[in-house]
């Protein structure tokens, strides 16, 4: 028994385009644990659908992974072998994208693309089509989606946003058996099912006994789903804690910015915002990433080398030198 699931060690990714080079992903490292449900929170083009997309493997063609590694368990997916690979991509992982509509394709049914997954799924099963088709309704019906036959004979386009997500959240349950990869699953979904989307992802994490890595800038959404947190601000992680002291005590500035600026329900002002722009990867400041940022970047340090991920508490770690880690 493996203690740690997932295990991402110091990894880089850069992005090439033709006339620039992004350092997005500087050396990040997290870990889930068996049955733990794992929250990465931070601004929208922080490097957080980068490291859900470098875990599978399925960066785009000007993505490269320079440095590091990611362990499934005993396997490091940047160098075991392409059989090695598919058979976790098959049997044990499972990704919920963020854009149901970029996820399936237009122009084929629900039964086609899903049986499709299925298959591959359970390859060298012997099952026939129909046994396919059974186990395609009986995923529709574990997320709840009344009429499963007509919606396995719909077309993408003819599904609303919420019946679009739960058949992605169905497709990546044909291949999670041990752990889900859940990247914004209700950014395109309307306000008022929002929370029955969630409950469902819950219900049947806790019903198949699954791992869970959630990606999210919704901070009360990953503060009800999560068991700790991981804090990311341009491609460094900042802060880990366990989600309820993260949220009753934040030490990072970062993290203490963020949790300010998200809307109240009983406030009658909105939240002000983290003043300054996001990091430019294109030439990305030199040590600690935040500081133009930050209301107590007054050390020098703070400019010229990045701060450690420092142990300051029982599993609470922060990367910024007001805590020391200076030299």
């Amino acid at each position: 028994m493996y203690e740690n699931l997932l295990t991402v060690k110091d990894l880089f990714v850069k992005y090439k385009s033709y006339w620039y080079v992004y350092h997005v992903l500087d050396g990040v490292s997290i870990n889930v644990k068996l049955g733990e449900k794992v929250g990465l929170i931070g601004e929208s083009g922080a490097g957080k659908t980068t490291l859900l997309k470098s875990i599978l493997r399925v960066l785009p063609p000007q993505g490269k992974i320079t440095n590091g590694e990611i362990l499934y368990r005993d396997v490091n997916l940047l160098n075991c072998s392409k059989q090695q690979l598919l058979e976790i991509r098959r049997r044990k992982i499972g990704m919920i994208f963020q854009d149901p509509l970029a996820a399936l394709n237009p122009v084929f049914k629900i039964k086609e693309q899903m049986l499709d997954i299925i298959k591959y799924a359970h390859e060298n099963s012997g099952m026939n089509k129909r046994d396919l088709e059974n186990i395609a309704l009986d995923l529709l019906r574990d997320t709840l989606i009344p009429d499963p036959e007509r919606v396995l004979n719909s077309y993408p386009f003819e599904l609303s946003g919420g019946m679009r997500q739960r058949v992605v959240i169905a497709m990546a349950l044909a291949s999670a058996r041990e752990l889900l990869l859940a990247d914004e699953p209700t950014t395109n979904i309307d306000v008022t099912i929002q929370a029955q989307i969630l409950k469902l992802i819950m219900d049947l994490v806790k019903k198949k006994g699954l791992s869970m890595l959630l990606v999210s800038h919704a901070l009360g959404m990953v503060r009800n789903m999560t068991d700790r947190i991981y804090v990311i601000y341009g491609g460094n992680i900042v802060e880990e804690a366990p989600t309820s002291k993260l949220f009753k005590d934040p030490l990072h500035p970062y993290t203490r910015l963020l949790i300010d600026s998200a809307p109240k329900i009983l406030s009658s002002t909105l939240g002000e915002g983290i003043k300054g722009n996001p990091v430019d990867y294109r030439h990305p400041p030199s040590g600690c990433r935040f500081h133009p940022r930050c209301p107590f970047c007054d050390q020098e340090i703070c400019r010229r080398a990045k701060p450690p991920l420092i142990e300051v508490d029982r599993d609470r770690y922060v990367s910024c030198y007001l805590y020391g880690g200076g030299t």
